[in-house]
């Protein structure tokens, strides 16, 4: 609710503060305002105040009121805020409500949810005012929250009150959003004195460079702290070389028993459902699914006959518990390791924290030992981080990380680098900290025994089920399985991926930043590199290693200088001879070129490998003057903290060889097994360039190094048949043959959605084939289409596009159409390049269009209201110019088969299938889907499309025709909504 002119003393006056340094410390208005637009120079005025004064860690006084802007509100703030013309029309001037203000912030902490924001406003009001701009210091919770919640997956202020539990009733006026900020201060406050003095003195050093005065707050707790003797951290906390960790549990030998051999899975399974089920028991309102129990019998016969399995499971089929049960039991009674593989590491996180509570409530006094593997580098090493807090750094980001990671260790006992959300910066810091094989000292380092990577290496040697997955199996594949300990039974989840990311491991990849980077590491233009610190160690362990080393030093220093140059050079003309043939990818901001050693023949081409020869000869050399660096200095009675150094430069040897390699087998050799392509990023200056060498087939690999290996394998997704077959699938996987002879098994679930009664297809007729128009006439028809059913559906609508281009070609026009009806329209690479954001985003408002391109057809979930229409522009057909797509469509022509029927239209189909899936993800979903290429109706394969869907309503119309139907369709969906709230008791659970 908005009052004007509210002033509530809580707690009365509080006495004066002693000094101005307790003062400083204890006293914080917390201000939001709203306005009618976001630039205050150029006319924007408040609207509304909210305040909230804090003192002595308790709210004292809350003001708030409306603001007579003199100038009309626009209709998006109208409907942000809530907030009218009419309502503003007899509120005070901003000139009458500025001297309260003034007297609550006097001598107090400005506080804001982006203060700069606010306090843009504030000064501009003061100013026009005539009163002198406020000097006070600034605290911004933003930052505040980064810092002090590094797990937290959004800032903004409605994410942070859903996260906290703190009431924020109605976003966007500012006395609510004064209130919810001011207990996200106090919260956060709270957690910033209850951290260790250790680590308040590393945040205190390191918040120099902080845009807020949250160094000062730092200042203050450090003084406070150490006045109380407040020295030592709290009983679950521990301090290791000056650096606060959270305690770890130890990992149990033992835990969970052994099934007996006897004990039926058939009987087990069965137990689990029913009134009086175990999944009843443990899931409140859980459903009985057929194809669930029908999936989990199966995966266990698999597993007991030694068989492979191609389980095709519908959405909603529950197919995680449908093999993770199975899984579990024959693990127990096997005494047998299984490993679970998904396609991503979120989907490892999703299904390790959502499906194990479920699986130890199931399996009771013998809960299973499950654990969580990824890859090295997602792992922190501490020492590298130790090492790091000493160098003095001028970038904003570096050091908020450090802060982050800071706050971070006295929460996390993973180390993962999926639990902290670091700045965009970070990421890049991220690399100079994380875990790595040739950077590793093992049992040498003094971090040994609270190594994260180590700890989860040895919880997954004492795990029956380990979930990780597909690009580490690969990983482990190359590695001669040195990472994932021994296996005989694994789930291969998200399996239409699996193939790919074998592709992807299988071959290899380089990019100018690697490259870059290392030799920036070892010596960098400005500022301390590796090799300075090598030699500043070595002079200060002994002066004789030091003469005797410093001719190779100075040597190297010349060399790397050399080969930044050189690599350079090599790079621009890589870029420049590819950048005018490279053609669009389905990436945003990237273009590829394929290319083989015959196109490197003109006298740009020659350049471009004599260029390479150079760089290549350059990091041999590289490499061979940094093994003598370390030769000569290597000794076991050197330091620690020495040996950790000398151990990276060993790293840097090994990356100098490995990297001249790559570049020599990538541009100076080539074999007809591989296709090679350059790749450009061309969304920021540094001119990125991915060099890519990938095998053509994987088939015969995948066979021979992994599935021969195994006893069985369970492949699995909600896409995995092409036209109610598994022949596509098989012969990517290599199990043609197995197939053929019995030794595969197959089995494809339904999903129990009714797609009849849950969604309308809708095919708006008046849009032109793509191929009888011009991509033009198209864009025209379709813009046209899009506005009207947005405006019927009231937004809520997600758009999928297999081209940016096309999407940008809509983006501006669609958008202007749509602003009369305030529907907001989001483009993927236009307002945004993170997909996560944008969903967000778009959830959070009322009424919008999400234009996404290749990422947002699949793993994007948008349950319930949020999303009611789908629209699918065009068949997701791969690209034919893309490299790997050529050359796997050329090889096929060459063994006399259809490529795009064997090929392309498979790959369309599961794509298809998987963009489809994204409107009904629960038993309660409904919605529209729309697709406007007229191929599915028109092209004989294009049929082929519609037959893969499930059984569904579908109208060919226009979309004149079309927008009465879908409005009916949405009202009867509203109608059907509200009598399932009205007959459920409890939610349902679907596993």
């Amino acid at each position: 609710m908005i009052e004007n002119n509210k002033c509530i003393p809580l707690f009365g006056e509080a006495k004066e503060a002693e000094n101005d340094e307790v003062k400083r410390l204890n006293t914080f208005v917390v201000v939001d305002f709203e306005t009618t637009g976001n630039r205050p120079k150029e006319g924007d005025k408040i609207i509304q105040i909210g305040t909230v004064l804090i003192r002595n860690g308790k709210i004292a006084e809350r003001f708030s009121t409306l603001v007579n802007p003199q100038t009309e509100i626009p209709p998006f703030i109208e409907n942000l805020t809530g907030i009218t013309n009419d309502m503003v029309v007899h509120a005070p001037m901003i000139e009458e409500v500025l001297p309260p203000l003034l007297k609550m912030l006097d001598g107090a902490v400005f506080v804001a949810h982006n203060v700069f924001f606010d306090l843009a406003f504030l000064q501009n009001a003061l100013q026009e005012a005539g009163y002198h701009p406020f000097t006070g210091p600034l605290i911004d919770t933003v930052e505040l929250s980064r810092l002090l919640l590094p797990r937290q997956e959004g800032y903004r202020l409605s994410d942070l009150s859903v996260s906290l539990d703190i009431m924020h009733e109605h976003p966007h006026q500012a006395d609510s959003d004064a209130e919810a900020t001011a207990h996200i201060l106090l919260h956060l406050l709270e957690k910033l004195r209850n951290l260790p003095l250790v680590t308040i003195q590393h945040l205190q050093r390191l918040s120099r460079l902080f845009h807020s005065d949250i160094q000062m707050l730092l200042s203050d707790i450090e003084h406070q702290k150490v006045r109380e003797g407040t020295y030592e951290p709290g009983t679950d906390l521990e301090v290791i070389h000056q650096i606060c960790l959270k305690k770890r549990k130890a990992i149990k030998q033992e835990s969970g028993r052994s099934l007996e051999q006897a004990i039926d899975f058939d009987g087990f399974a069965d137990g689990l459902f029913g009134e009086q089920g175990l999944l009843k028991k443990c899931m409140p309102g859980f459903e009985l699914r057929p194809a669930q129990v029908a999936m989990m019998k199966q995966v266990y016969e698999s597993f007991a006959s030694g068989r492979h399995l191609m389980v095709e499971a519908g959405t909603g089929t529950g197919k995680s518990l449908a093999y993770l049960i199975p899984a579990v039991f024959w693990a127990k009674q096997q005494e047998e390791v299984v490993v679970v593989s998904t396609h991503t590491i979120q989907l490892q996180e999703q299904m390790y924290t959502r499906d194990l509570p479920i699986l130890q409530a199931i399996f009771g006094d013998d809960a299973p030992r499950i654990s969580i593997l990824k890859g090295r580098n997602n792992y922190l090493c501490l020492r590298k981080f130790s090492h790091s807090l000493q160098e003095e750094q001028d970038n904003y980001d570096i050091q908020l990380s450090k802060s982050q990671m800071l706050v971070w260790l006295t929460e996390t006992e993973t180390g993962d680098v999926e639990e902290i959300s670091l700045p965009s910066g970070g990421q890049v810091y991220w690399k100079q900290v994380q875990s790595d094989a040739g950077s590793c000292l093992n049992r040498q380092c003094p971090w040994f025994s609270r190594c994260y990577y180590h700890h989860a290496r040895r919880k997954a040697q004492q795990a029956e089920v380990i979930v990780t997955n597909h690009s580490l199996l690969f990983t482990d594949m190359n590695s001669e399985h040195r990472i994932v300990p021994s296996y005989k039974y694994a789930v291969i989840d998200e399996a239409h991926h699996f193939d790919d990311v074998a592709s992807r491991h299988l071959g290899d990849t380089i990019s100018s930043y690697q490259l870059e980077g290392m030799l920036h590491h070892l010596h960098p233009d400005r500022g301390v590199g590796l090799l300075e610190e090598v030699e500043e160690a070595v002079r200060a362990w002994s002066i004789a290693d030091y003469e005797e080393s410093k001719h190779l030093i100075e040597a190297a220093y010349q060399q790397i200088r050399e080969g930044k140059e050189t690599i350079r050079e090599m790079y621009n003309l890589l870029y420049q001879w590819s950048h005018q043939r490279a053609k669009e990818s389905e990436e945003i901001g990237h273009t590829v070129l394929r290319y083989k050693q015959e196109h490197l023949t003109s006298r740009w081409g020659r350049a471009v490998v004599s260029a390479v020869r150079n760089s290549v000869d350059l990091l041999l050399a590289i490499g061979k003057r940094l093994e003598a660096i370390y030769a000569n200095i290597q000794s076991d009675d050197a330091p620690i903290g020495m040996k950790g150094l000398l151990t990276d430069l060993n790293g840097a040897v090994q990356d100098c060889l490995e990297y001249a390699e790559l570049l020599h087998h990538m541009l100076l050799t080539e074999d007809e097994e591989h296709v090679y392509w350059i790749e450009l990023d061309t969304r920021t200056t540094r001119k990125t360039i991915y060099l890519h060498r990938v095998p053509i087939d994987v088939s015969s690999t995948l066979r021979e190094r992994f599935f021969n290996k195994k006893e069985s394998v369970i492949l699995t997704s909600a896409t995995l048949s092409v036209n109610s077959s598994f022949a596509y699938a098989t012969e990517r996987f290599g199990l043609a043959d197995l197939l053929a002879e019995n030794k595969v098994s197959t089995i494809v679930l339904s999903s129990p959605f009714n797609y009849k009664q849950q969604m309308l297809v809708c095919i708006p007729s008046e849009v032109p084939n793509i191929k009888g128009s011009s991509e033009e006439q198209f864009i025209r028809a379709l813009i046209d289409s899009l506005a009207r059913v947005a405006v019927a559906t009231k937004g809520r609508m997600l758009v999928l596009f297999t081209s940016y281009a096309m999407l940008r070609g809509v983006y501006e026009h669609l958008k202007e159409r749509l602003k009369e009806a305030n529907i907001t329209v989001l483009g993927h690479g236009v307002d945004s390049g993170s997909r996560s954001k944008l969903t967000k985003q778009f959830r959070s408002l009322e009424a919008c269009v999400l234009l996404g391109t290749s990422s947002f057809w699949e793993g994007v979930d948008i349950p319930g209201d949020d999303l009611s229409c789908l629209a699918i522009v065009r068949l997701p057909f791969v690209p034919p110019n893309h490299p790997l797509v050529e050359a796997r469509n050329q090889q096929l022509e060459q063994q006399n088969k259809n490529a795009f029927m064997q090929l392309s239209v498979p790959q369309a189909l599961i794509r298809f299938k998987q963009g489809f899936g994204r409107l009904v993800r629960t038993g309660t979903d409904r919605g529209v889907v729309l697709i406007y290429d007229r191929r599915v109706i028109d092209a004989r394969y294009g049929r082929l499309f519609l037959q893969s869907l499930p059984e569904t309503n579908v109208i060919v119309k226009p979309t004149e025709d079309l927008l009465p139907e879908i409005s009916d369709w949405l009202a009867r969906t509203k109608s059907a909504e509200r009598n399932s709230k009205e007959e459920a008791t409890e939610p349902k659970q679907w596993g």
